[in-house]
């Protein structure tokens, strides 16, 4: 199976260049463009070959340009059509850095601050543990509401109503694990949480407004967070792996329904990924004093500085890098921005198993394009 799955992924890497622009001259990246989109389609099936990946794509962004988007593989063992640049996968908790994006416009408006109440705005929640009268919205970004994760996520409900993100939040009984403010604990719930609150601020659905005022306001016209909404053309297919027969599946529940959108199910393209990456990293360059967007690229909590208002932290090559993994039953994603050099990556795959590819295709790309720079 692997040496027709790297049949089928030389036939169809499809990729966007952009033109009129070469690497660096210095010994180490003395290659032309084509040289450079080789190296990374060989890396590319190699892991794939080496993971049994069914699908992939991938997208790179430097400065304010699409360097090079491409898909390899098939959407689906089932049915084996190619995957290209624009080709829609669910990203999992990459959703999350796109609610986290809507509440800081929020914020930049003056609708809401980072230190206000979650009660405030939504008092009709119901709780039975006191100390969720001190959660604020700033612990709700950073994940230190004190509030459990989602523990079942329910795929196969496959809600579409427009009332079930409020109907499933206004049915829980809220209990914390810890005080607010005190421990970083990762919450799919508080960011289900975030969702309502901007529907109920904006009087819209959380889907209708992301996709007004973020996806179609910088060109991601394919992607939806509600999965009903993608065309069956641009669709994959999860996929898993037996654990005992080491054999790749099919999975028969595609991970949607609508109560878990704001923390979980944004559909979406390399291509698309590309150009909200563009667009946010033009918001970190607005030169306002006060930029809400550029906090959220800071350490939201002292004891765990790996986290922002949204945004996973680290450091690639000594740089700071931001992004977010992403994993859901039978996908896996990652995207990476190093704001420093206006640089931007994404990994968009239809398996959840293995998942240490990710980083091993990203990071090395990355260190790649920071070692030959000037694109």
């Amino acid at each position: 199976m692997k040496r027709i799955l790297s049949i089928i992924l030389l036939s169809f890497g499809s990729l966007i260049l952009c033109s009129g622009q070469s690497f660096n001259n210095d010994l180490e990246c003395k290659q032309s463009e084509n040289n450079f989109t080789h190296q990374i389609d060989s890396l590319v099936v190699e892991k794939m070959d080496n993971y049994n990946i069914p699908g992939l794509a991938i997208g790179l962004v430097a400065k304010d340009t699409i360097l090079y988007a491409a898909g390899y593989g098939i959407k689906s063992i089932k049915n084996p059509q190619p995957v290209n640049e624009n080709t829609i996968f669910h990203t999992a908790s990459v959703s999350k850095l796109f609610t986290a994006q809507a509440i800081m416009m929020l914020v930049e408006n003056g609708e809401i601050s980072l230190n206000e109440k979650l009660l405030s705005i939504i008092p009709e929640l119901n709780h039975t543990d006191q100390r969720v009268e001190d959660i604020t919205i700033l612990n709700l970004l950073n994940h230190t509401s004190g509030l459990p994760d989602v523990l079942n996520y329910h795929w196969g409900n496959n809600n579409q109503s427009e009332k079930s993100l409020e109907d499933y939040i206004l049915s829980l009984n809220l209990k914390l694990k810890s005080e607010p403010s005190t421990q970083y604990i990762y919450s799919n719930l508080g960011y289900n949480i975030l969702g309502y609150i901007i529907e109920k601020l904006t009087n819209t659905s959380f889907d209708n407004y992301l996709k007004e005022n973020i996806l179609n306001a910088c060109g991601m016209n394919s992607s939806d967070f509600r999965y009903f909404k993608i065309p069956d053309s641009l669709k994959t297919s999860p996929h898993s792996k037996n654990r005992v027969t080491g054999k790749i599946y099919e999975r028969k529940t595609y991970p949607y329904t609508r109560e878990h959108a704001p923390s979980s199910t944004l559909n979406s393209s390399a291509t698309d990924l590309c150009k909200w990456m563009i667009s946010f990293m033009k918001l970190l360059d607005s030169g306002n004093s006060e930029n809400v967007f550029a906090e959220m690229t800071e350490p939201g909590f002292s004891a765990y500085p790996h986290i922002g208002l949204g945004f996973q932290l680290s450091k690639l090559e000594s740089r700071k890098a931001i992004g977010h993994y992403g994993g859901d039953k039978g996908f896996r994603s990652y995207l990476l921005m190093i704001p420093e050099e206006k640089i931007g990556l994404v990994l968009l795959a239809n398996c959840d198993y293995e998942e240490d590819f990710r980083q091993e295709i990203i990071h090395q790309i990355a260190k790649r394009m920071l070692t030959c720079g000037n694109f």
